[in-house]
């Protein structure tokens, strides 16, 4: 679900946070890191509500004083986050609230909602229309947003709206 991850991870951020110059390439990679430990077999500790939170502090208290560092590096653990809601792992309580539901369940091989393939081809498919609709929505059709996009992960046009 690649495209699932990558593109409502954006989406939702945009649309949630409305700025400009969050670097969307980094909400994309935090929203892939959890997929890794998902491609391994198993949900771990990237699925965990409290690896994402712990990010987030860890985030705020480097950057203490230093807002560019605080800017740049906060879309990851937002990324985290998102994969939890678009990955479903908050219906599976014993991972996502680890270690308040019990710490011996984390390490071991999980049962985990299973997408059946065409519920994937479903999912990846829908993020393909939301990826159509968010070209026209943050004018990637303008070249300089769209390199704007590339370069810096900015999204401009949603200074204008």
């Amino acid at each position: 679900m690649f495209l699932w991850f990558c593109v409502l991870s954006i989406v939702g951020t945009a649309l949630i946070f409305r700025s400009p110059f969050l670097d969307y390439r980094l909400v994309v990679l935090g929203s892939l890191l959890p997929a890794v430990e998902t491609t391994l077999g198993f949900k771990w500790l990237l699925h965990t509500l409290i690896f994402g939170v712990a990010v987030l502090v860890m985030v705020m208290l480097l950057g203490k004083g230093r807002r560019k560092i605080q800017r740049k590096f906060l879309p990851v653990p937002i990324g985290l986050l998102s994969h939890l809601v678009l990955d479903a792992t908050w219906t599976e309580k014993e991972i996502f609230w680890w270690p308040f539901t019990g710490r011996e369940i984390l390490g071991n091989r999980v049962s985990r909602l299973e997408f059946s393939l065409p519920v994937v081809v479903t999912l990846e498919l829908l993020a393909i229309i939301i990826a159509l609709w968010a070209w026209r929505k943050f004018d990637f059709r303008n070249s300089s947003n769209r390199s704007a996009f590339i370069k810096y992960g900015h999204l401009y046009s949603l200074r204008i709206n």
